[in-house]
């Protein structure tokens, strides 16, 4: 495996990661917007909020995953909003700074 090929792995974990967090998140975000006491139980619980934010920041990012700082910043973020979402786009961070370091450019 070359360094191309795992940066097109780490951007397919996450778009993976960031459409999953982005459903995750929409979903437990709509349910709790149900609720006659939405806005308090928002922030006081800002998980839902903040899967549906990384998820689009994963979108957004994984077009330029290659640079080292955005992909410390989505490990950062998928760490941060947990879930499945989260844990898959940290998973494609941690592997763009493995690959950036570890393969050999083809």
């Amino acid at each position: 495996m070359n360094q191309d090929d795992a940066y097109s792995l780490a951007r397919a974990i996450l778009l993976i990661g960031g459409i999953v967090a982005i459903a995750f998140g929409a979903t437990a975000l709509g349910a709790s917007l149900t609720t006659p006491r939405a806005l308090p139980d928002m922030l006081a619980n800002p998980g839902p909020l903040l899967g549906v934010i990384v998820g689009v920041a994963a979108l957004v990012a994984s077009s330029r995953i290659k640079e080292e700082a955005i992909a410390i910043v989505m490990a950062v973020l998928g760490f941060l909003a947990g879930g499945l979402g989260g844990v898959l786009v940290a998973i494609g961070g941690i592997w763009a700074i493995i690959s950036r370091y570890t393969l050999k450019a083809a």
